[in-house]
């Protein structure tokens, strides 16, 4: 059991720091090449959107870029709430901005964002959430990357805004998604990628039959089409280092039905590798609970030793990678992380195959 152990502490620094060495590399990637500007259209699926898409809109109107060379393109998935009505004041201050109503027998976001990819007029297609702000230079930066001909698909890293110590301990969870994202695209495989800050060709779109084979499943619009792009064309995946922010979930419940979500899409994930990655993070996770009730039977230097390596670990990566992203935390939040996450990991994992959930007062 003590060489069990020693093996798993040993692959998972390595696989920390395998993480960590390729989200430099993938930052290195960033071209800086100057190029003309395209007409880049911003695909939005929206729905119940009235807490935030003021916001969102407020941030496109700041952008850096030519508003003679980008439209909006807003597609609503029937919101019941003031979503459209709050639209209205700005449609006015955009030269191109077009708000979409998918018809009654389309819901979802992967019939939004493909609705509104047929409606483009752009070669590129920047997507972005409804509860997002945008950096001034998002649509520079995603030109910027397009200037390499072989760059299919372009997508950078996600922050969250920090308000409280729940927010601090979904920043820290965050940045974990975060480092698989950026460290696994640094090593020419990409796993994961977010639809917040994401952008690839109308043209490569078309032709690898959009969300065609996923469409039934309600998450994971994003890393499908991650997963197509780069196995119809490896290595056209690049990275930007503009950073998009988002909010945090704003109760457990939300956070929960947000993470099952996201989990579910992994039991029916095509990419053999995303799957052995999450059997890793399951067996690590178990082995570390285990690990703990096994504390009167395993040596006392040996168990502490094991438990201070994987924390400092642990600490190094989060706390580079929230420093990063801008996004504040604390030890306390990073203590309270480590006591829950394993435990976390294995009840998302399971309830992400039996259980449904709620998305937008929409059952999935």
């Amino acid at each position: 059991m003590v060489v069990y152990f020693l093996i798993l502490s040993g692959l998972y620094f390595l696989f920390l720091l395998g993480l960590l060495t390729g989200w430099k590399k993938s930052i290195k990637k960033i071209p800086t090449g100057v190029d003309s500007a395209r007409f880049i259209s911003i695909v939005v699926a929206v729905r119940n959107e009235e807490d935030t898409i003021a916001l969102l809109i407020e941030s496109v109107l700041k952008l850096n870029y030519n508003r003679n060379d980008f439209e909006l393109i807003l597609v609503d998935d029937h919101s019941t709430d003031q979503t459209l009505s709050l639209v209205k004041p700005f449609l006015d201050n955009l030269p191109h901005v077009l708000v979409l109503k998918m018809n009654a027998h389309e819901f979802g976001k992967k019939a939004a964002i493909t609705a509104g990819v047929e409606a483009a007029r752009g070669e590129v297609i920047a997507t972005t959430d409804a509860d997002c702000v945008l950096p001034p230079d998002w649509l520079q930066k995603i030109n910027q990357a397009f200037t390499n001909s072989a760059c299919k698909m372009v997508f950078g890293p996600v922050s969250l805004q920090v308000t409280g110590f729940f927010s601090q301990v979904q920043a820290l969870e965050f940045a974990s998604i975060m480092g698989v994202t950026l460290g696994t695209l640094g090593w020419g495989h990409p796993l994961l990628c977010n639809g917040a800050n994401l952008a690839y060709r109308k043209s490569t779109f078309r032709e690898v039959n959009g969300y065609e084979g996923n469409r039934h499943i309600a998450s994971g619009d994003d890393e499908f089409l991650l997963h197509k792009i780069s196995d119809r064309f490896p290595g056209s995946v690049c990275s930007t280092d503009v950073l998009v922010v988002t909010r945090p979930q704003s109760s457990f419940a939300n956070f929960f039905q947000q993470r099952i979500r996201w989990a579910g899409k992994w039991k029916v994930n095509a990419s053999r590798l995303a799957r052995w990655l999450a059997l890793f993070i399951w067996v690590v996770q178990a082995s570390w609970i285990a690990f703990g009730g096994m504390y009167n039977f395993i040596p006392f230097n040996f168990f502490w030793s094991v438990v201070i390596c994987k924390v400092m670990s642990d600490a190094g990566f989060l706390f580079y990678i929230t420093n990063q992203l801008k996004m504040k935390s604390s030890v306390f939040s990073f203590i309270v992380l480590q006591l829950v996450y394993p435990f976390y990991v294995l009840g998302v994992g399971f309830l992400s195959l039996v259980k449904k959930t709620s998305w937008k007062d929409r059952t999935v």
